[in-house]
């Protein structure tokens, strides 16, 4: 079955990424079909663990893709049309109109039952609405809606899709070794793993805890430095210090990940971190093999670089 998956925000090589993460995670079968902001289409024979994503607002079953509108010949009751284009003057204005005269049915526009999506980038392409992401209600989980936050917490989204880039599945052991106030931890909890986090802060274990339990989470949290971790887990998801705002105890930052990559190694082999420069990225090299690595822009001055490492 073919999808459209409509991405979410600008870097839909990211969000295709954590498509694969997703797919692959759960062993299943799936071919990348074409890609045009803001979306990719996927041939795969079952979505439903796609529902896991931060980096998409909608899923469509795909019934067309071509440079003109097609002559569709459907009939579709209580409908509405959708028309997303990547730039406002581009294709033809009136596509609503033009696509309702050609299908079947009564239109709703308050509370469709059914929505035909449009989505007009260097193509058209049209799907059937199937899932929107806006109920998982991810606003809720953004810093300043938490008990407890501080401003470099990140954006929910992206800590779902840290988590996916991982490739586990459902039900896998995750570790945050610095989990701060539990963004990460609260994401991967939501999708179904088991999750265990640690920070050297005190605060920020309390932090956690709170964040957790305000959306019904729990997990084994101890106050312990990196170098400390022990046990077997599945995948390590983490955005450690950078040695700006965050503290990290006099200790320089690039000794930090020098001794937080050979702790890694003993206790997992996949991990997913965010870490702020290619200085870092090499030296995640020296205990992991670089699968992936997607530089995200966070303003002006900070750029994370999202690295999938795997033993």
């Amino acid at each position: 079955m073919n999808l459209i998956l409509e991405i979410w925000g600008e870097n839909i090589q990211l969000a295709l990424g954590e498509i694969k993460g997703i797919l692959e995670g759960e062993g299943l079968k799936y071919e990348i079909v074409e890609m045009d902001y803001p979306l990719v289409i996927v041939d795969t024979d079952d979505y439903t663990p796609l529902i896991r994503a931060g980096l998409l607002r909608r899923i469509s079953k795909h019934i067309y893709s071509g440079k003109d509108l097609p002559e569709l010949d459907m009939e579709l009751q209580e409908y509405a049309i959708r028309v997303r284009r990547k730039e406002k003057n581009i294709g033809p204005m009136d596509i609503e109109k033009l696509l309702a005269k050609r299908i079947k049915g009564k239109v709703n526009l308050s509370h469709p039952k059914n929505i035909l999506r449009v989505y007009v980038g260097e193509k058209i392409h049209i799907g059937i609405e199937i899932y929107d992401f806006s109920q998982n209600n991810y606003e809720a989980r953004r810093a300043k809606n938490l008990p407890i936050s501080y401003p470099v917490t990140m954006h929910p989204r992206l800590a779902r899709a840290m988590v996916n880039l991982a490739r586990i599945p459902t039900g896998a052991r995750i570790l945050d070794p610095f989990c701060g106030t539990g963004i990460i931890l609260i994401e991967a909890g939501l999708i179904g793993m088991r999750i265990y986090g640690s920070d050297i802060d005190e605060r920020m274990l309390n932090a956690s805890r709170l964040n957790l339990q305000k959306f019904g989470l729990s997990a084994k949290l101890e106050m312990k430095d990196v170098g400390e971790i022990s046990g077997r887990y599945d995948a390590i998801v983490t955005d450690p210090p950078y040695g700006r705002s965050s503290s990290t105890r006099g200790e320089e930052i690039y000794a930090l990940y020098e001794r937080s990559f050979k702790a890694f190694s003993k206790v997992a082999k996949k991990v997913v971190i965010s870490l702020p420069d290619e200085r870092a990225i090499r030296i995640g090299e020296k205990h992991f093999t670089l699968m992936e690595v997607y530089p995200i822009r966070v303003h002006r001055s900070l750029t994370r670089y999202f690295s999938y490492f795997h033993i």
